[in-house]
């Protein structure tokens, strides 16, 4: 990772309710845009996350299925339209794609493996990605058979105001949260990700 992209994912706080995203339970950052294990929502290449429950009304207390259903339905739904207004519009598993690329997966193999995905629906995902002027496909340094993946200029700078746009939602999300509360919520969500992402390995 880039000394630049490193002093983004500092400034855009990589934590919260949601991680990759590649790597821990993070909201809204490279960790978890969205709900479940990983944030590649939808059944299209690049769909988008289904609408959220509008209703406004609060899950019953003690119901922490529902509290987590619904919590993950607005959280992927607030993410959505986060990266869809950026000035390179991004669906969430674009943006999932263009952070593990520069994480350092940079094969197709390797994507399909972290999201979850079969061949096709990735490979479509990232031939509009590359068509879009985001990613490079070029021959792996190690094997002529298989595809190297890397970002252009133009789709780290879109990566970085992904980061940027959801570190500020994050923030924003959590201010009126007690510190206490924020440092038990971290370990929790993280021990979270680790389990689901176990149920979906082991399936």
């Amino acid at each position: 990772m880039t000394a630049k992209r490193a002093a983004a994912a500092q400034s855009g706080t990589r934590a919260g309710a949601g991680k990759q995203a590649g790597g821990g339970a993070q909201a809204g950052t490279h960790a978890g845009a969205g709900t479940g294990a990983d944030a590649d929502t939808g059944t299209g290449a690049d769909a988008v996350a289904p609408a959220a429950d509008t209703t406004g009304t609060a899950p019953a207390a003690g119901e922490l299925g529902e509290v987590l259903l619904a919590l993950g339905g607005r959280l992927t739904r607030l993410q959505t339209e986060i990266l869809a207004g950026l000035g390179q519009p991004l669906t969430i598993r674009q943006y999932r794609i263009l952070s593990r690329v520069e994480s350092g997966h940079t094969s197709l193999t390797a994507l399909c493996r972290l999201a979850h995905r079969g061949t096709s629906t990735m490979s479509q995902s990232v031939d509009k990605l590359v068509q879009q002027g985001l990613l490079t496909r070029g021959v792996s340094d190690t094997s002529r058979r298989t595809m190297r993946l890397a970002l252009t200029d133009a789709g780290l700078a879109a990566l970085e105001a992904g980061d940027r746009a959801l570190g500020k939602f994050t923030a924003e999300l959590t201010a009126r949260l007690p510190e206490k509360t924020r440092e038990l919520l971290r370990p929790a969500l993280d021990q979270l990700y680790a389990d689901i992402q176990g149920h979906l390995e082991s399936r």
